[in-house]
């Protein structure tokens, strides 16, 4: 075999290679979108969502607005879906009553929130977000406490919601150096988004009747 010939195999023999090169790049490379778009981003997302969903949750079941009973409630049952919403749907008039009798205000703000599971395919999940509650009570000075909730999601149409949710240990007091409500010119903590629910171990007095919680 002559050089010119020797040069001219190893030349088709690296062409061949570098076409085969390509080829793999390209295939691999199309694997990787496909799972990037298709696998990975729809979970992603998924998880985003659902975290999202639990964080508003926590807070839409652990607030009660004394000016707004109606407004609360419908609020916390915006967040329930399965049993969870029959149940409170079933207790709606006691809770209400307990709620107006009270004329305690509940608040809430997320400290810290994570999923603990993810099933994308059956649009279920798991989250422990972790609130700061206050409560406000004529008379009573203004109480805080930290407490840690676990909740079951459900996605229904299109929206995650909690069809379980339960009171992780014991509330936490913090500090609670707050004057009391009624005294005169006392500016009433705002609500920060929706109230407790329709079993929520409230930090005390609160408008939250025992039952599967809500909260």
């Amino acid at each position: 075999m002559t050089t010119s010939t020797l040069r001219t195999v190893v030349t088709y023999v690296a062409a061949a290679w570098l076409i085969l090169a390509v080829v793999a790049a390209a295939w691999f490379g199309v694997g990787w979108v496909r799972a990037g778009f298709f696998t990975d981003a729809p979970r992603a997302a998924a998880r985003d969502s659902a975290l999202d969903a639990a964080r508003q949750a926590a807070l839409n079941l652990t607030s009660m607005n004394p000016d707004d009973i109606e407004g609360s409630m419908k609020l916390m049952e915006s967040s329930m879906t399965g049993q969870m919403l029959g149940e409170f749907n079933q207790n709606h008039d006691r809770i209400k009553q307990t709620a107006e009798q009270a004329k305690t205000r509940l608040g809430s703000q997320v400290l810290g929130a994570s999923l603990t599971t993810l099933d994308s395919e059956r649009d279920k999940a798991s989250a422990i977000v972790v609130v700061k509650q206050t409560q406000t009570a004529p008379n009573t000075p203004v109480q805080s406490f930290r407490a840690t909730w676990t909740l079951d999601m459900t996605k229904v149409g299109g929206t995650w919601k909690a069809d379980q949710a339960n009171s992780l240990g014991q509330l936490v007091p913090l500090d609670n150096t707050g004057p009391s409500s009624s005294q005169p010119g006392q500016q009433q903590p705002g609500q920060p988004q929706p109230g407790p629910s329709a079993g929520t171990p409230a930090p005390s007095a609160a408008p939250a009747p025992q039952g599967p919680p809500g909260s």
